[in-house]
């Protein structure tokens, strides 16, 4: 089975390039067109030259206007992928990422040549396209009813999009829509640990990783950690992640008078001295606004770390509430204080619940969803 794969994102993140690592191990060939706009991103994320059974076409063919002519965007990739692979190549299935970016392309294809695919919904899709791209809501619509199947990588995401579809769409397409998780890196499965429990009664270990920013919601993880500290809590926060509110939340700090129970780490790209970070830690919190996914989330869970995420958001539906942590009302600094106190009251359990679960995010668990959509 030949695998063409549209992937207009796939330089920005090392997800992709795990989904096609772990299908190559069954034995699956695949094309992988990757539309750029730098000519320094070609080579990005490639795998190294041992996969053979893996092809990559770079081409630098974007341009910034082409975030407004979308359909000319389309024609320019669906003539390259012409050229350079459906010229010489014979196409089984099709693996588009996004229903805009990449889903357009394939339902161009499917037309001409009859090359069935199947789409992934991603956050820019609902958020960015269906939102602000009005005019190209009849497009969306032929593309969603002519895929094979419709991938959602989170239950909220399924739920948000079935919410905003036109009730017509959601009852042709719901029988072919499927959740498949992200999976994390192999790292955090190879090394992931049990936890401890906590040190001392009124002791509380806080983490955060995330960009700095007001999506990510950082300032409420702080009036929490001020309300617990006024309540007699020996509390901490290891932040990790830069971001341009970063000078305004170290000024937060300061006002509540917590800077002396926090401590910025800016990026940390290795995963030895992440992992290390993580286990000064108790409670993973991170009360994003709007959260595709948050893989960030499950690496937590792989050392153990219970987990307060949003509701409606990111992860909220894999699990039931209390099983590896809480979802809250990212506005509300209470309903964020209550789950980290729950979780302090039932720790091991939850704590062993997040190392149980891990294991359905693992790259080897996921990748059979996939090719079973594509046979």
């Amino acid at each position: 089975m030949r695998i063409l794969h549209i992937c207009s994102y796939y330089i920005g993140n090392k997800l992709y390039r795990n989904l096609i690592k772990h299908l190559s191990f069954s034995g699956i060939e695949q094309e992988v067109f990757i539309p750029i706009r730098d000519k320094n991103h070609f080579g990005k994320n490639q795998l190294p030259s041992e996969f053979k059974l893996v092809n990559y076409y770079y081409r630098n063919i974007l341009k910034n206007y082409d975030r407004i002519l979308f359909h000319n965007k389309m024609n320019k990739q669906m003539k390259e992928i012409e050229k350079i692979i459906l010229s010489n190549k014979t196409i089984d299935f099709i693996h588009a990422h996004t229903i805009f970016s990449d889903g357009g392309t394939a339902y161009k294809i499917y037309k001409k040549y009859g090359t069935n695919y199947i789409v992934n919904v991603r956050n820019t899709d609902i958020n960015i396209f269906y939102k602000y791209g009005i005019h190209l809501r009849p497009l969306m619509y032929k593309i969603l009813l002519n895929a094979s199947s419709i991938v959602f990588i989170s239950h909220a995401y399924k739920q948000k999009m079935f919410s905003i579809l036109p009730d017509h769409i959601c009852n042709k397409i719901r029988d072919k829509s499927y959740v498949i998780p992200n999976g994390i890196d192999d790292y955090w499965h190879d090394n992931a640990v049990l936890r401890r429990q906590f040190n001392t009664p009124n002791e509380i270990n806080l983490l955060f990783i995330g960009r700095l920013d007001k999506n990510k919601n950082l300032g409420a993880v702080f009036k929490s950690c001020a309300k617990l500290y006024n309540e007699g809590f020996n509390i901490s926060l290891q932040v990790v992640g830069k971001g341009p509110l970063e000078n305004k939340y170290r000024k937060l700090c300061k006002e509540l008078n917590i800077d002396k129970q926090v401590t910025f780490h800016g990026y940390i790209t290795d995963k030895e001295q992440l992992s290390k970070t993580m286990d000064k830690c108790d409670i993973f919190v991170m009360p994003s606004f709007k959260e595709t996914f948050g893989l960030v989330y499950i690496e937590a869970m792989s050392r153990g770390i219970p987990v307060i995420y949003t509701r409606g958001q990111g992860i909220d539906g894999f699990f039931k509430s209390g099983e590896v942590g809480f979802s809250v009302n990212p506005s509300d600094t209470d309903d964020i204080i209550k789950a980290i106190k729950e979780i302090k009251d039932n720790y091991n359990n939850i704590s062993c619940n997040c190392r149980e679960n891990v294991k359905l995010f693992k790259w080897d668990t996921i990748t059979p969803k996939y090719r079973s959509l594509y046979k």
